[in-house]
């Protein structure tokens, strides 16, 4: 298939960002009058929201703060780390990572953050594949490769841990089944959805402890799932066979999907909802990022009666290049935008609708396996690129402690090896302009990290600070490190 890449800025992005539904939008002629009168700096932008008659919303105010700097402190873990959020009030991170631990750190204090509880994995395999906070705080839920999904409390007053099974086999048949791959609470935490290996999707009442729909509509792993509204009557899933399925509980004719999302011509590795019941980013294994108005979805009927073609070329994503070419236009594409320019390789990148109340909800963003964080404004143009990899590979903590490990095991350290970050994850702070990467780095991309990107005025790009830092350890110690001499 040919590239047929979408012209950049993209006037159906420029029409959605203008259309009211992605935050607050000014005129045109107040954009081009404040734009002669007034400089962009901070408190010229303070003294034009303060004198103003008008009283605008606070996300066009912030709109314009884009992480831009790395800070010189950050947390280190001896293991992959596979997921990190912050929580809805911004007041809790956590992170899931290969080590089976479950870190949640307190952010009301400046970082690096106070480690408030670690949830150690129990019956987990290969890795802690996600984790979820249910919107009070009070929860956390976290996923392996097996089909039973653990769920502890947030307190560190409060141990132990309650298995949910997710299985038709029962809790003692957990070993021979599938694993999930992605779970996410619903608004009110009385469910969890989940997508599984087993090519199904599955909504779980944590008080009943019970299953109450298995979803088979897919032909692969489902690797992404999550709620499309505030109701919990809305689901999307999304999977290797290419395919982003959307569900309404209300209508679930022998359990059917309301309708396909037809664009990727790869698998899916992560969904994320506006949860406006509309809007829905997704990230590709054909190196695209794509926004979707399910308005605009292939009904099921007319799916089926399309007898669509497989158009993926089978290429392994954790080890090849793409085959390319990137862009490549399905035939029946139902998306509104599609982005480009980061990698989606070597593990399930994930991807993200930027906060409303600091960026307008005007940006979007992906972790990339090149080390960087991409932010696109939704006409797709590229807004910042945050360097992950150079700020890691700057910091002497990380490959300092990967060459004092493989000494301990008998190895010779010899440097080298894949020395490129691989930016599974990032969160952009609900009420702050702050973005923090959750990251494979060292040696062979066998550490994690997890780094602060903030806002400061005056940073035209990218930069990475060459001082002492504090590195915090898996076990929440700090260790001071000299970043003056690099690896």
């Amino acid at each position: 298939m040919a590239s047929q890449l979408d012209p950049v800025p993209n006037p159906k992005g420029a029409e959605l960002a203008n259309s009211g539904e992605f935050g607050y939008v000014e005129s045109k002629e107040y954009q081009i009058k404040s734009r002669r009168k007034y400089p962009h700096s901070l408190g010229d932008r303070l003294f034009r929201r303060e004198t103003s008659f008008v009283k605008y919303p606070s996300s066009t105010f912030c709109r314009n703060f884009v992480p831009n700097y790395t800070s010189k402190n950050f947390l280190h873990y001896h293991a992959r780390t596979y997921s990190g959020q912050f929580s809805e009030d911004g007041s809790f991170f956590f992170t899931a990572s290969q080590d089976f631990k479950v870190r949640l750190y307190d952010t009301t204090q400046n970082f690096p953050w106070r480690l408030y509880k670690t949830v150690r994995a129990d019956m987990a395999h290969w890795t802690v594949t996600d984790a979820s906070l249910s919107r009070d705080n009070k929860w956390i839920a976290y996923s392996s490769i097996s089909p039973v999904v653990h769920l502890a409390s947030t307190s560190p007053d409060v141990e132990g841990q309650e298995p949910l099974d997710f299985s038709a086999g029962g809790y003692n048949d957990i070993h021979r089944s599938y694993g999930i791959w992605s779970i996410r609470f619903s608004a009110d935490g009385r469910e969890i959805v989940a997508g599984a290996g087993d090519s199904c999707m599955y909504v779980y009442d944590i008080e009943t402890r019970r299953v109450l729909l298995q979803l088979e509509g897919h032909t692969d792993d489902v690797n992404a799932v999550c709620f499309g509204d505030e109701s919990g009557n809305i689901l999307y899933s999304g999977s290797d066979d290419q395919l982003i399925k959307v569900w309404d509980r209300r209508s679930l004719r022998s359990k059917q999907e309301a309708g396909v999302l037809l664009g990727h011509v790869e698998g899916i590795t992560y969904i994320d909802s506006k949860r406006d019941g509309r809007y829905l980013l997704s990230n590709g294994k054909d190196q695209t990022m794509k926004l979707w108005d399910i308005r605009k979805l292939v009904s099921a009927d007319k799916f089926r009666d399309m007898e669509p073609k497989d158009y993926s070329t089978r290429f392994d994503y954790r080890y090849q290049r793409f085959p390319g070419p990137i862009g490549s236009r399905h035939p029946n594409d139902c998306s509104v935008m599609t982005y480009t320019g980061h990698q989606v390789l070597r593990t399930l990148i994930r991807c993200h609708f930027a906060p409303p109340s600091t960026s307008g909800s005007q940006y979007v963003y992906s972790g990339s396996s090149d080390g960087k964080v991409h932010i696109w404004s939704l006409d797709g143009q590229v807004k910042n690129i945050i360097d992950v990899s150079a700020a890691s590979g700057n910091n002497a903590a990380i490959h300092t402690d990967a060459r004092e490990r493989y000494y301990r095991l008998g190895l010779r350290f010899t440097g080298g090896g894949d020395s490129v970050a691989c930016v599974r994850d990032a969160s952009w702070h609900p009420y702050l302009p702050i973005i923090a990467s959750s990251a494979w780095n060292g040696y062979s991309a066998e550490e994690g990290s997890v780094m602060l990107h903030q806002w400061v005025e005056g940073v035209e790009q990218e930069s990475c600070p060459e001082a002492k830092g504090v590195a915090m350890t898996m076990d929440g110690q700090d260790d001071d490190y000299d970043q003056d001499d690099y690896f």
